[in-house]
């Protein structure tokens, strides 16, 4: 399982290491197909989307927030555009972002006050909403068009619904959220970059008749700080929590309820076939044990750290039989990768082995699992 070291630290140069790197795909466990849903998330996306409001997500780091929305644009076929928020975003540059200092610039040079649509880049709310009016409205010239550079809007050239995720909101200054209150909900922006003398300022809206390319816009927050009321009152709001285990006493009983083994058989079942299914309920159960409050960690585990420590000790396909059982791993490498994946502190890494000691223990003195 563990195979040479691929960086030593000696003080030898190594230039074949790297092209012994394996191939990466950063992606491979977050693909949109492999997304799966519970029925009051199920709920909440059809309420978001029969109302044309914006879904609002909270839940912890790594729990699938974000990823939802590139699940919604696969299942329904359309393009997503994404925006990150930062400390310092404001509440236009969702929208659009004008280069002040490049157009002064340029006016320095030609003499002349430079165009400013030359300038202008549109973000991702900004770009769904002119995706959702037709071509001629950013790059035409009659009356009332806004006559776009085409590389600053990217139209596909026909109208088009599009999934916008805004990610982190809670992450922007404080009053960016009361700021959006009226974008938000109207999907409307001025452009005061674009008036002059001659040209009107441009408002950027959807007619009655354009509103059936409206976009669906999925925002997120880790609640790091609370959000204004009148902001959360135009969204529909759902708190994705971690999925229960299968067999959990305590999980509510619902129909079609999505638990953390389907999640992880979705990403990754073909890494247990042919005799790793005793592995795979192992290194679950000792996830569970983590997640328990009893195991005193600082910071739990979150299922996408779960995801790429179950990566990370289960060979793919293709490169051999996975292991029996968690005993059959190679301790070392088990220890250094639970150390790495799951404990994000030194105080949780310092325990590392006790942790696995524990979980062993708990496991053994357990009447079903003795002798497995």
């Amino acid at each position: 399982m563990t195979g040479k070291p691929l960086y030593m630290g000696d003080g030898n140069q190594r230039p074949e290491a790297a092209r012994n790197l394996p191939e990466v795909d950063p992606e491979a466990l977050r693909r949109a197909e492999g997304y799966r849903a519970g029925p009051d998330l199920q709920a909440a996306v059809t309420t978001a989307l029969t109302l044309g409001m914006p879904l609002l997500m909270t839940g912890e780091p790594g729990s699938g927030k974000s990823r939802l929305a590139h699940s919604i644009a696969w299942e329904l076929d359309l393009p997503l555009t994404e925006f990150v928020v930062k400390s310092d975003t404001q509440a236009r540059d969702l929208f659009y972002r004008f280069d002040t200092v490049g157009r002064f610039h340029a006016s320095q040079t030609e003499g002349r006050a430079a165009d400013p649509r030359r300038f202008i880049t549109f973000e991702a709310l900004g770009r769904a909403i002119l995706h959702a009016k037709p071509l001629e409205y950013a790059h035409g010239d009659q009356p009332g068009a806004l006559r776009l550079p085409t590389a600053a809007v990217g139209h596909p050239g026909r109208q088009t619904r599009s999934v916008v995720l805004i990610d982190e909101i809670d992450k922007a200054p404080r009053d960016v959220p009361n700021d959006l209150l009226v974008e938000v909900e109207r999907l409307r922006f001025a452009i005061p970059e674009l008036a002059s003398d001659t040209d009107p300022l441009p408002v950027v809206e959807l007619t009655r008749a354009e509103r059936f390319f409206r976009p669906i816009v999925i925002i997120t927050s880790n609640s790091e700080k609370a959000l204004p009321e009148p902001f959360l009152r135009r969204c529909v709001y759902h708190h994705l929590e971690l999925p229960p285990f299968e067999g959990n006493p305590d999980a509510k009983d619902r129909t079609g309820r999505v638990t953390i083994e389907e999640i992880v058989k979705a990403r990754l079942a073909d890494r247990f076939a042919g005799g790793g299914d005793t592995l795979f309920q192992e290194l679950l159960d000792f996830y569970r044990f983590l997640r328990r409050d009893a195991a005193g960690l600082t910071h739990k585990p979150s299922l996408a750290e779960l995801l790429n420590w179950l990566d990370a000790l289960v060979p793919e396909t293709g490169r051999g039989k996975p292991p029996g059982r968690v005993a059959d791993l190679d301790p070392a490498d088990l220890l250094a990768k639970t150390r790495g994946l799951l404990f994000k502190n030194q105080t949780d890494q310092a325990q590392a082995q006790d942790l696995i000691n524990r979980w062993r223990e708990s496991r053994a003195s357990r009447p079903n699992t003795q002798g497995r």
